[in-house]
């Protein structure tokens, strides 16, 4: 009898390109002693608010509530003071599937409109809209994510010094939209202000993603090993 065809095949490890670009980012990191994009930001306490009931085949969005949230403000590659910058919008949903289940998402700058929204775009103001730049699942549907500001008037210079001493809230709209279509929002995401307890998370989309939110496709899957590469090197606080 031959046993080795009856043996299941070993699940196949990282490729190369996934290895090189790891590799990249965990000496990068190393370097650096910190993020290799945005390692400078101000972290906000604040709310995820679901307003009214929804039927997305996501309890977290189905359900009206509020929520404890954390949300880092940050310039990709730290330009000085008020330089424009490839801007980084992170949200921790502390308790987004129960006690203990966070949700992470990671969105930058990049245009609104459907041709523009997978390109990273710099700028030179926090009150601006952030997307996903690369699909999510959400329920069964692909989509993208927003955080679009809800007072477009409202200036935020991308000067990370005075930002740390914002005492008045920032609110955004939480959106998704499919490939072409328009932004419908979904919550509220309020920024109460900068975070007092010195938290600074070690945010991951694809550790802390939700059963029916979570990202999807090719090029995602790169982004669980390349945040546990950069995490690594640095030591992160929060690294599992």
């Amino acid at each position: 009898m031959n046993t080795a065809a009856q043996t299941s095949p070993a699940r196949p490890g990282p490729g190369a390109p996934t290895r090189f670009v790891t590799g990249l980012v965990r000496v990068g990191a190393a370097l650096r002693g910190k993020r290799l994009f945005h390692p400078h930001g101000v972290v906000f306490d604040a709310v995820f608010t679901v307003s009214r009931a929804q039927r997305f085949g996501v309890p977290l969005l189905d359900r009206p509530a509020e929520h404890r949230a954390l949300v880092r403000l940050s310039k990709a590659v730290s330009t000085p003071r008020a330089l424009p910058d490839v801007l980084g919008l992170a949200v921790r949903v502390v308790d987004a599937d129960g006690e203990g289940s966070p949700l992470d998402l990671a969105l930058a700058t990049t245009g609104s409109r459907p041709v523009l929204r997978h390109l990273l775009t710099p700028r030179r103001d926090f009150a601006t809209t952030f997307t996903s730049l690369l699909p999510y699942r959400v329920g069964g549907r692909t989509r993208l994510l927003a955080a679009i500001p809800a007072d477009p008037d409202r200036r935020l210079p991308v000067d990370l010094a005075a930002l740390a001493r914002t005492t008045r809230p920032i609110t955004y709209r939480v959106a998704v939209a499919g490939p072409v279509g328009r932004w419908q929002p979904v919550a509220t995401l309020t920024l109460l202000g900068p975070c007092r307890g010195g938290e600074d998370p070690a945010f991951d989309v694809v550790a802390h993603a939700l059963d029916r939110l979570h990202p999807h496709g090719r090029l995602n899957r790169l982004r669980g090993p390349t945040y546990r590469a950069s995490q690594r090197a640095r030591g992160a606080a929060g690294h599992r």
